[in-house]
């Protein structure tokens, strides 16, 4: 059964989506138009794209190309404009593998060639005879189709793990170069699918089903729909401060390696009782934890707020109305915490998600700047910094844990920051801290996933007022609102995530992927 779509319209949206016809692509087609999205199914099977285009029903269309023919590239732009009128959204979503298992020395030249021109190439002049089209009319989004091999390399593949890495490098460049036009560029990057290209692989016995779904934390690969699911959201307006990031939806694939916990039966995870969803904000009196708490509240969710502080949770409560109740707690007591999240959770029924927000105000903090003027600071301040927010990650686990396990369904995001990937002042406190929960995160993916409870983190950018020689540096052109951080948490919280898990997704406007000129103070990680 396919996913609902939720919350996004693409109503006279004109969408391009390359291999339109078959698996992830042609699952995207299905999910856009159901949107309102007039789709133009791209592939190289003209035939096969033409029955799917009529599927889909009146104002749709349908193109025969091949990615690696250069002239066919720039004429399927071309007809898309002439369809439409316009071209809003390319799926860059064409690509070959190597099944043929061969190693470098025994590669054929050409076949390797040939990969590269579908997967490499073509994929980037689409991208950018695209984003022609779009300049002129004000904007638009590329979600390009990446890989987890483009991040960790796989024996006898090389050919596809070099292209796809290729993919991710074309989709952080382009991020930055099309930005100031509006332009938003991200990759997704699926893990193991059940697309007719791996059930074909399966009859052949060049896969085992089994000893894959072993390997992956939720136990299952994934199905067209899911991957489509996130495609769609990095598209849509709901992601509008995603730029030139890499979206995992891999069942937490990437994060496993090294052992993880138990691997959870087929269908852990992928359903919850039917009914309005409960989510617990924690930390949720500051501007972050609010917005979350707020948007989830005006999606027909029921929110419980959890925090110490009485009166700003008495303000937030009379805001999001009688419906939702509030935890006024001392995060400090894991007993008391713990006790109350039972006790609460007990009254309402049920805990689909929880977004953990604590120590999150030290994300929003005026940073000290290389080389700058520091303000006054004591030496506590990095004690309190871990405690808030690094233990903090510590303590909302072990409160929410043994609920969401117990229950074998739910999912956990933490709030974090991309300080641990750029250098964005003279804080290391909060670099150490920002890089410990997203591998916290990533940990806890692996330990609960056998348990059907999905774990992701968010990496948040800048927000407020913010030196003019760093804001300069943002590709999107602002710093971040609560806001753009708050949708992101509600998609992960939601079904349409259901294979998202271990990913810590950057919501910087491209900041962490922007390189930056010597003597600046932002500063890249040494890779």
């Amino acid at each position: 059964m396919k996913a609902k779509v939720r919350e996004t319209d693409f109503s006279g949206r004109a969408v391009l989506i390359t291999g339109g016809a078959a698996g992830i692509g042609w699952a995207t087609a299905q999910r856009f138009a159901a949107a309102g999205a007039r789709v133009l199914i791209a592939d190289i099977d003209a035939d096969r794209a033409a029955r799917r285009a009529a599927e889909l029903g009146e104002g749709h269309g349908s193109f025969g190309v091949d990615l690696a023919e250069d002239h066919q590239v720039v004429a399927m732009v071309e007809h898309s404009v002439r369809h439409f009128g316009s071209l809003d959204i390319l799926i860059n979503n064409a690509g070959r593998t190597d099944p043929a298992g061969l190693s470098a020395v025994d590669q054929p030249v050409a076949a390797f060639e040939h990969l590269l021109a579908v997967n490499l190439r073509g994929s980037l002049l689409a991208a950018e005879a695209a984003a022609a089209v779009m300049r002129k009319s004000g904007g638009g989004s590329i979600v390009n189709l990446a890989s987890g091999a483009a991040l960790r390399p796989v024996p006898f593949r090389n050919g596809y793990s070099a292209s796809k890495a290729g993919v991710l490098a074309m989709t952080r460049h382009h991020a930055c170069a099309f930005a100031g036009d509006g332009i938003r560029v991200n990759a997704v990057a699926p893990g193991y699918t059940r697309t007719e290209l791996v059930d074909e692989l399966i009859a052949r016995g060049r896969i085992d089903p089994a000893a894959v779904a072993r390997r992956i934390p939720l136990g299952r690969m994934a199905v067209p729909d899911e991957i489509a699911a996130v495609i769609a959201f990095v598209a849509s307006p709901r992601a509008a401060y995603l730029t030139g990031s890499t979206f995992l939806a891999d069942g937490g694939s990437q994060v496993s390696s090294g052992g993880s916990g138990p691997v959870a039966p087929d269908d852990a995870g992928r359903s919850a009782p039917a009914g309005r969803p409960v989510y617990l904000v924690a930390g949720a009196c500051n501007r972050l934890g609010e917005s979350v708490a707020q948007m989830l509240a005006a999606r027909d969710a029921t929110v419980i707020p959890v925090d110490r502080d009485e009166r700003p949770l008495s303000v937030l409560a009379a805001a999001l109305g009688a419906d939702h109740p509030v935890l006024s707690v001392d995060m400090l007591d894991e007993a008391g915490f713990r006790a109350g999240v039972e006790a609460v959770v007990q009254r309402v029924g049920r805990l689909d998600g929880v977004v953990n927000a604590i120590g999150a105000e030290t994300l929003m903090a005026p940073r000290r700047m290389m080389g700058g003027a520091e303000p006054a600071r004591s030496q506590g301040d990095d004690r309190q910094s871990f405690d808030a927010h690094l233990v903090g990650a510590l303590r909302v686990a072990k409160a929410v844990g043994p609920t969401l396990l117990r229950q074998g369904f739910g999912v956990l995001v933490n709030l974090t920051s991309i300080d641990a990937d750029v250098v964005l002042g003279a804080d290391a406190g909060r670099a150490a801290n920002a890089a410990a929960v997203a591998m916290f995160s990533r940990t806890l993916a692996c330990e609960w996933a056998g348990h059907g409870v999905r774990v992701n983190a968010i990496a948040a950018g800048l927000f407020g007022d913010v030196p003019s020689e760093v804001s300069a540096r943002i590709p999107l052109g602002r710093a971040a609102s609560p806001q753009d951080t708050a949708e992101v948490a509600a998609f992960l919280l939601s079904m349409e995530a259901g294979y998202v898990t271990g990913s810590v997704i950057a919501v910087d406007g491209g900041l962490s992927i922007s390189a930056a000129p010597d003597r600046s103070p932002l500063q890249r990680m040494p890779s």
